[in-house]
């Protein structure tokens, strides 16, 4: 059997196996569209920095893993200034942007502490507002509360100033009549036309 010589890896070559992950879902989901690609870029250079949080045991007293990552170090990664570092940052806040980042202050000349939030959580809870939503008859957009015993209908009144502007106010309009049917006529599930 031949023996086969493995070379050392030397200086920088050990670095070409590194890389930052961004997930795809940030590009992929309808709620991150409106991110701009160098803020999902920061994003990814933010997962990237929790692992080193976690070997350093940078845990809150929650047991939230933060993140130490200054404007000044963000503009330099990105090679961008430190304006464009700020912009992307409010990006991913949670207060001014989309939340997947929350900032808190230390005061004192220290850095901000931040926590990266997880990117599935926010589509998770996205799912379950949406079911309670539909499930939810308090939710649909009715004038009043029909009943099966209750047949009468509203309609819906716009303020004069949402019609065109014209000297003929009835122009394009169309004279609607409501007809209501009194309530014997469904009573034991008869429906009756006269």
């Amino acid at each position: 059997m031949q023996e086969i010589q493995f070379d050392y890896f030397r200086g920088m070559e050990a670095e070409q196996y590194s890389f930052y992950c961004v997930p795809k879902v940030l590009f992929t989901a309808e709620c991150f569209k409106s991110l701009s690609c160098e803020a999902k870029v920061l994003y990814g250079l933010m997962l990237d920095r929790m692992s080193l949080s976690i070997k350093n045991r940078w845990f809150d007293e929650e047991d939230r893993v933060y993140i130490i990552f200054t404007v000044e170090e963000i503009a330099e990664l990105l090679n961008c200034g430190t304006q464009k570092a700020v912009k992307l940052m409010k990006e991913l806040d949670s207060n001014q942007g989309i939340g997947l980042i929350e900032k808190k202050r230390l005061g004192l000349g220290k850095p901000n502490v931040i926590y990266v939030k997880n990117f599935l959580v926010k589509e998770k809870i996205s799912s379950e507002q949406e079911e309670k939503t539909l499930e939810n008859p308090e939710n649909t957009q009715n004038s009043e509360n029909h009943n099966s015993r209750n047949v009468k209908t509203t309609i819906q009144e716009f303020p004069e100033s949402q019609f065109k502007n014209s000297e003929n106010h009835n122009s394009g309009m169309v004279k609607t009549t409501n007809q209501e049917f009194p309530e014997s006529q469904f009573k034991n599930g008869e429906n009756h036309t006269s």
